[in-house]
């Protein structure tokens, strides 16, 4: 009988071991096959969070084509049909030359501005081994108005004319659900209305994105502008908007309201002069399409 039992216990011993050795062998091969970092993809949908860019960008050989409309006041009535009558726009394009390294230009009607940029995203987010907490870009504009100004004697040289703008976007995405970003922003205007308001405005925004179905996310942004009290004029209140992102697979399309009228930096960023205390609310859309320039090799 006891011959019986280790006879038994021989076998067992001989068959689970292949399969422990097996194991073993498919857990070292996996953790070769594992990348030792795996990237966070799609912290948000769009290259803005609403107005303010976010940390996404173009991949190497995509063009976007990037709408951005304004409407007037919510609250000015039938007659001016609920703010429908008034718009402002931006038109630009984004390309991809790198997957860290997008150019872009395009066009605003407020003031008939020209704008370039360039936007590098050296850090990204990522987990597993040595993984990186966060996802950083760098995004730098300048933008040049071609209006005429009011009294014709003015003598304007082209460089009065421009303002530059640099931001650190800085962004996690803490859950499939949830994504925030910050955003500290320097603003240099090299004309301003008189000698008392200031050339440079410094600014910190904070936006996110709360996703609630797989398609669609409320959005949101704030920014907070450092001596907005020193301006001349109407006084400046600090921007803010809140949306609803929708994904359409090529699309992207961004609803929302805001106390804002103006797109680029240099607008919405100190120039703000509405009020949502007041009810002096925008509605206003994003919509970007993307392109394929050139084929990523597989």
């Amino acid at each position: 009988m006891r011959a019986l039992r280790l006879l038994v216990v021989v076998a067992l011993v001989g068959i689970m071991m292949p399969v422990i050795g097996q194991n073993d062998l498919l857990e070292m091969l996996d953790q070769e096959i594992k990348p030792v970092r795996v990237p966070v993809d799609a912290t948000f949908k769009s290259t803005r969070v609403i107005n303010c860019h976010s940390i996404e960008r173009m991949q190497a050989g995509d063009l976007e084509l990037h709408v951005s409309h304004r409407f007037g006041l919510i609250n000015s009535g039938f007659k001016k049909f609920y703010g429908l009558d008034e718009s402002s726009s931006h038109v630009s394009l984004e390309y991809g030359i790198l997957d860290w390294l997008e150019v872009g230009a395009g066009r605003a009607t407020v003031d008939e501005y020209f704008n370039g940029f360039v936007k590098l995203s050296p850090i990204r987010q990522s987990k597993g081994k040595w993984a990186m907490p966060v996802s950083a870009s760098l995004y730098l504009s300048a933008m040049t108005t071609t209006r005429d100004y009011p009294d014709p004697s003015w003598v304007v040289d082209a460089i009065h004319r421009r303002t530059f703008v640099s931001q650190l976007l800085v962004a996690r995405k803490f859950a499939p659900w949830l994504s925030l970003q910050v955003s500290p922003t320097w603003v240099h205007r090299n004309l301003v209305a008189t000698p008392e308001d200031p050339n440079r405005i410094f600014s910190t925004g904070v936006g996110g994105r709360l996703k609630f179905t797989k398609r669609a996310a409320i959005s949101f942004e704030y920014f907070w502008v450092k001596d907005r009290n020193l301006f001349t004029g109407p006084k400046r209140y600090n921007p803010l908007s809140i949306g609803v992102d929708i994904e359409t697979g090529s699309h992207v399309f961004q609803l929302f309201v805001s106390n804002s009228f103006f797109i680029l930096e240099n607008g919405f960023i100190g120039e703000t002069t509405r009020s949502w205390g007041k009810k002096e609310l925008h509605v206003g859309f994003n919509i970007s399409r993307v392109f394929t320039v050139i084929k990523r090799k597989s």
